[in-house]
C-alpha cells in the first residue's frame, strides 16, 4: 500500500472519515472509495492513458481509496474448475468475448433441477473451515496502520442460490417451491455464517465494514414482492448481520443490490442492514434527494455515481457538478462513502475518472493525490 499524504491540521484518516460518516455525523470530506473499481479493460486504458500524463494509475488508485479489503482464500476443494467464489459451489464458465475485452458466462447450473430437500442434502456443499486464516490478522493490522478503513466480505446468499439454479428457476421457486429456496439458503447462509464466525473470530476486532450483497432490484422496480423477501430471503440476512453484530461490535452491515430497491429498505433495515451499496441513481425511484429524505437518518449510503450514463457519456464539466451535487445531498451531516455505482466500464473517458475525483476529494487533497502519482 502506497504512504498517504502527511496529516493536516483537522485532517482525519481515511478510516476516521469513513468511521464517522457512518455514524452520520460530518467528517472532513466524504471518503472515497473504488467500489467495485474499474474493469481490468478500463484499468489497462487508465494505466495507458494517465502514464502519457505523468501519472502512476496504481498509486493513484492507491491513496485516493479509504478502504482496504481483507479476506482469506478458500483451501477447500473446488468442485470446478473455476476455482475461487464459483468453483467452490461447482458453477463452470467460459470466457465470453466483447469488443473492449471478454467476461465470465455460466455455463452450468449444478442445482438446476433439484426437486427435493433430499438431493439438497446431498449436494456436496464447500466447508466453512477451509480458509486459511493465517495471514488475516496481520493483513488487517498493515491496513490499519496506513490508515485506511477495513473490509470483509460477508457473502451472498440468494444470489448464489441464482447461480446454482438459475435466475429464472430461483425465481420460480420463490413463487411455487418455497421451501426448497429456505432449504438451500440454509445450507448457503449457514456455510457465510461459520465463514464469519472464524474470520471474526480472528479480525472481529479490526474490521469497519462487513459487506452483504443480494441483487433484489431491476431497472424499473424490485424482482420479488417485499412479503417474499420477509418470508424466504431475510431471515438468512437477519442471521448474518446478527453474526456480525456479536462477533464485530465496532462493525456496520453494509449490503449491495443494484436497481430500483426504495421500496424494500424498510425490509432491509429490519434485517439489520445499515449501509446501501451500489445506489443506482439510474434506476426507477432511487434519486439521492429522495432516499436521504425517506432513510438518511437510519441508512447510510455508499456508491450513487453513475456508471451507467454519468461517468460514460458526460462530459468532464457535467461529471464534476454532478458529482458535487451528489456529495451535497448524501453527504450532509455524514452518513454518505462517495463511490462509482459498480464497475468503471471501458469506454469511459479518463478525463471523467479525474473529474470525479476532483468532485469529491476537493482541490487540495486532489492536488495531492496527483502529486503522489507522480511518475
Amino acid at each position: 500500500m502506497q504512504p498517504l499524504p502527511a496529516a493536516k491540521p483537522n485532517r482525519l484518516s481515511p478510516r476516521q472519515r469513513i468511521r464517522t460518516a457512518l455514524a452520520h455525523r460530518q467528517p472532513d470530506r466524504v471518503p472515497f472509495t473504488w467500489g467495485f473499481g474499474p474493469t481490468p479493460e478500463m484499468g489497462r486504458t487508465l494505466t495507458t492513458e494517465l502514464a502519457a500524463q505523468g501519472l502512476d494509475w496504481a498509486t493513484l488508485r492507491d491513496v485516493t481509496c479509504d478502504k482496504v479489503g481483507v479476506g482469506p482464500a478458500y483451501t477447500g476443494r473446488m468442485l470446478s474448475p473455476a476455482g475461487g467464489s464459483l468453483g467452490m459451489w461447482g458453477i463452470h464458465v467460459q470466457q465470453a468475448a466483447y469488443a473492449g475485452g471478454h467476461y465470465e458466462e455460466f455455463t452450468n447450473f449444478p442445482l438446476a433441477g433439484c426437486a427435493s430437500l433430499a438431493e439438497l442434502d446431498r449436494y456436496p456443499w464447500p466447508d466453512p473451515a477451509a480458509h486459511d486464516l493465517a495471514p488475516l490478522r496481520a493483513r488487517a493490522e498493515a491496513a490499519l496502520a496506513s490508515g485506511r478503513a477495513v473490509q470483509v466480505q460477508g457473502g451472498n446468499p440468494f444470489e448464489i442460490y441464482t447461480w446454482m439454479t438459475g435466475v429464472e428457476e430461483a425465481l420460480l421457486n420463490l413463487a411455487t417451491q418455497p421451501e426448497l429456496v429456505s432449504h438451500a439458503l440454509g445450507h448457503i447462509g449457514g456455510f457465510m455464517r461459520e465463514r464469519l464466525v472464524h474470520l471474526l473470530g480472528e479480525i472481529g476486532d479490526l474490521v469497519d465494514i462487513v459487506m452483504f450483497a443480494d441483487d433484489l432490484g431491476g431497472q424499473k422496480g424490485l424482482l420479488l414482492s417485499r412479503a417474499t423477501y420477509r418470508a424466504f430471503i431475510q431471515p438468512t440476512h437477519a442471521m448474518l448481520t446478527r453474526t456480525v453484530r456479536d462477533l464485530a461490535p465496532n462493525a456496520v452491515s453494509m449490503y449491495h443490490s443494484d436497481g430500483a430497491v426504495f421500496d424494500i429498505l424498510p425490509e432491509l433495515l429490519d434485517a439489520g442492514v445499515q449501509v446501501l451499496e451500489a445506489v443506482q441513481t439510474d434506476a426507477q425511484g432511487m434519486e439521492p434527494a429522495r432516499l436521504k429524505a425517506a432513510f438518511g437518518d437510519r441508512l447510510a449510503f455508499h456508491g450513487a455515481i453513475s456508471v451507467q450514463h454519468l461517468l460514460p457519456h458526460g462530459d468532464a464539466a457535467e461529471v464534476y457538478e454532478e458529482c458535487r451535487r451528489i456529495v451535497a445531498i448524501l453527504g450532509a451531516n455524514g452518513g454518505y462513502i462517495a463511490a462509482p455505482s459498480h464497475a468503471i466500464q471501458v469506454g469511459t473517458p479518463v478525463a471523467n475518472v479525474l473529474a470525479m475525483l476532483r468532485a469529491v476529494l476537493g482541490p487540495d487533497d486532489f492536488a495531492e493525490a496527483l502529486a503522489a502519482a507522480a511518475r
